[in-house]
């Protein structure tokens, strides 16, 4: 039992690890790391999202603004997953797959120091070739050239109408490594899209300086040069790409990360691998009463001290290169399985990780080291003539010492659990808060452009055929998925108001059961584009639809209560609504209201059928808003699933642990039990003073496990607006699950214990 949760102490404290280095290493592999920084302007806010989202104009006038700027490229983050077709050989077959897409300069290539395997970024030149990924290559068109490859869209509004349906393969590239900003997309030339523009603010932009030295040369020779006449194109400032990851920690725009949530993770892997070690030295220190006397009869028949003790740490020492040696064995296979469920998001790879393996190998030396030591000292260290004769296994200190690491291991385990309550209670709320609309009963499914323009009102009366759909709506944007929407600032009575807008058709808030609590909701008469309603929190920041002032000159009619269509990670954003003419073909993201009393799945599945009438070729994704706001929460869903798996392996050794001690405890007691049953004692009193022993050790471990534990809930929170407190739930449960298991295990193997005769235990003790 020892060797196996040795064994997975080791594993889940490498898988953890391999985690962490994939997040310390973010955008650390790229050839040019270093040298590569994302351009942000000084004049906003850190968490504004416009910080680091600009004009073309502007961003193309930094890139030219100093020599010491090898390469610059736009990038544009909003773009998004697509459909494609690839045609094949005999010019029939087909593979429909969603890619993502994104527009850039062919320098762009340079700036991230990609490898090409066929083609080269000058290909990119030419407005409708583009650059795949190797890994894309290989699954459309393994074992041929990709290069003179066409693939197909459906969204032509995005790229314009001058590059059609069509675009030509004309270079492949060599993967990003994982943990990098740069994604493995369909890369594309953004031609003339918005070039020259100020106005509105859709790119990022990256440098590739000559040398990090040149990083303050490169802003002050810009912010000296240029003067723009705008209130938000201020003096920039650069970030090292390689600080995105956390420096950006709550943006919805970038990869990111939390240095809490990495730490949570360092601390749980040492917290496994320490109950896994506790568990082996206590063990082995446990065994020394057992092995006293034959320790000192070989001490007596002439062994020397230095070679008794040598050969018992050696022993503890290879049981526990023995356990490192089985979790090698087994971590590459688990890690994948783990990395497959999205728990982490890099397997084992033992080429990456020799520096892991090599210090994980150095760490199980030191356990064994450690379990040996204690245990050999203290065997060796009695006089023969007392070890031969003495009765060594009540040792005052040996059992001192199990207690101190016993309640050491039951701290730790109650930390993890009460934290791990709480990552479910927060999480818990995140998914079921009243957002304002009426989630249960939507499902949602985004179309084409073109599938769009030509089918909306067919797809519409289709739908609406069905019993189970009572109404359709249409809008640019999945409301509820995302941190990040269109945004505009408005002037409002002399004053800028910023809110997200979100466009949609007239009937999309009767559809979604959103009310309109001031005013009216929309009419097919408002499908003019500059009607307004308005939600509680953008009322709030002082837009009256009563006092008849003017909104850039859109008319506000009406007001919804409070609706929340971004994450908690941020405050309830002001949304304006505005219902689109019908010829506006961008409104591809499809809400279906579903009709009560049906099977939501069957429903989803009616759907689908009705979908794929319209296009079988196309792949389409219904999604209910379970789904959607699992996706918005992946982040926090996904440390709750990891602090939870690896919390309950932590439980699990800590118990095992504590069976292997009350096996020696009872072992060593079989004589006092013996000579009480003999005198008259009763079995119950007997088990009750096993079970109040290991009572006050679970009493003083959780109470020590309290303060770490409300510390660990409150600084996770601190990332939310709103969040669920601290409780005493979280306490109570952690207690009573690991309390009663281990006093069930206590109990019963005491009953055993008091059950055997107590003839045998005299005879042999």
């Amino acid at each position: 039992m020892n060797l196996i949760g040795l064994t997975l102490g080791f594993t889940a404290f490498m898988v953890l690890m391999v985690q962490v280095g994939y997040e310390r290493g973010f955008d650390r592999n790229h050839p040019t790391s270093g040298r590569i920084y994302r351009v942000d302007k000084t004049g906003t806010g850190k968490d504004d999202i416009f910080r680091n989202i600009l004009p073309r104009g502007y961003a193309d006038d930094i890139i030219t603004c100093s020599p010491h700027i090898e390469a610059g490229s736009i990038t544009c983050p909003f773009i998004g997953d697509i459909i494609f077709s690839a045609a094949k050989e005999d010019g029939r077959m087909q593979d429909v797959f969603k890619s993502r897409i994104n527009v850039v300069y062919p320098e762009f290539f340079k700036v991230f120091g990609a490898e090409f395997v066929e083609g080269s970024a000058g290909a990119l030149a030419d407005d409708t070739t583009v650059a795949i990924p190797q890994s894309l290559a290989e699954k459309l068109f393994s074992g041929e050239p990709a290069v003179g490859k066409v693939l197909s869209h459906n969204e032509q509004y995005i790229f314009g109408e001058e590059r059609g349906l069509n675009l030509v393969v004309g270079a492949v590239y060599r993967d990003f490594p994982e943990n990098s900003q740069i994604r493995n997309d369909i890369y594309l030339n953004a031609g003339d899209i918005q070039k020259g523009s100020y106005g509105g603010a859709n790119f990022n932009c990256y440098l590739l300086l000559d040398s990090p030295d040149s990083r303050e040369v490169v802003e002050s020779t810009f912010n000296g040069a240029f003067d723009y006449d705008s209130d938000w194109l201020t003096d920039i400032e650069l970030t090292p790409v390689e600080e995105i990851y956390f420096a950006d920690a709550g943006s919805a725009i970038y990869k990111n990360g939390s240095r809490s949530r990495m730490w949570i993770l360092i601390c749980i892997s040492f917290a496994v691998l320490l109950i896994g070690g506790i568990n082996y030295t206590t063990f082995f220190t446990a065994l020394a009463p057992m092995r006293v006397r034959n320790i000192n009869t070989r001490k007596i028949l002439g062994s020397s001290v230095p070679a008794l003790r040598a050969s018992l740490v050696l022993e503890a020492v290879l049981f526990s290169g023995a356990a490192f040696v089985l979790a090698l064995c087994i971590i590459a296979p688990a890690s994948s399985a783990l990395a497959a469920e999205g728990l982490v998001d890099m397997p084992f790879r033992l080429p990456q990780q020799v520096s892991l393996t090599v210090a994980s190998a150095f760490t199980a030396l030191l356990i064994g080291l450690i379990a040996g030591l204690f245990p050999s000292v203290y065997v060796t260290s009695l006089p023969p003539a007392l070890a031969l004769k003495g009765d060594m296994q009540y040792s005052l200190s040996g059992k001192r010492f199990r207690s101190v690491m016993m309640i050491l291991q039951y701290s730790v385990s109650f930390v993890l659990l009460i934290f791990v309550i709480s990552l479910y209670r927060q999480n818990h709320y995140l998914i079921s808060r009243d957002n304002g609309f009426e989630k249960d009963r939507v499902a949602v499914v985004k179309i084409s452009q073109n599938h769009y323009a030509k089918s909306a009102e067919w797809l519409r009366q289709s739908l609406m055929a069905l019993d189970e759909v009572e109404d359709v709506a249409f809008s640019m944007e999945c409301m509820g998925g995302s941190d990040v929407y269109n945004t505009s600032t408005f002037d409002y009575n002399g004053r800028p108001i910023r809110t997200y807008v979100f466009y949609c058709s007239p009937n999309f808030l009767s559809v979604m059961g959103i009310p309109v609590v001031e005013g009216r909701n929309f009419s097919e008469s408002d499908r003019t584009g500059r009607s307004v309603i308005i939600n509680r929190a953008a009322a709030d920041q002082g837009i009256d639809m009563y006092a008849g002032g003017a909104l850039d000159g859109f008319e506000i009619i009406g007001q919804t209560g409070d609706v929340c269509i971004n994450s908690l990670r941020q405050e309830v954003s002001p949304v304006c609504y505005i219902a689109l003419p019908e010829g506006y073909s961008s409104m591809t993201w499809t809400y279906i209201r579903l009709a009560e009393g049906y099977d939501r799945l069957e429903c989803v599945s009616r759907i689908n059928a009705v979908l794929c009438g319209m296009d079988p070729a196309y792949l389409f994704e219904t999604m209910l808003y379970d789904s959607i706001l699992g996706e918005l929460y992946r982040p926090e869903i996904k440390q709750e699933k990891v602090v939870s798996l690896f919390s309950m392996l932590a439980a699990v050794l800590a118990l095992v642990g504590i069976f292997g001690q009350v096996l020696l405890d009872l072992q060593y007691s079989r004589r006092t039990i013996a000579i009480r049953k003999v005198y008259g004692a009763d079995n119950c009193p007997l088990i009750r003073e096993t079970l109040a022993k290991y009572a006050a050790r679970l009493l003083a471990a959780f109470l020590i496990a309290v303060p770490p534990g409300w510390f660990a809930i409150v600084r996770w929170q601190e990332s939310f607006v709103e969040k669920v407190g601290v409780s005493g739930l979280e306490f109570v449960a952690a207690f009573a699950a690991i309390g009663l298991l281990t006093l069930a295990v206590v109990a019963l193997m005491s009953w055993r214990a008091v059950s055997a005769n107590p003839v045998n235990s005299l005879k042999t003790e």
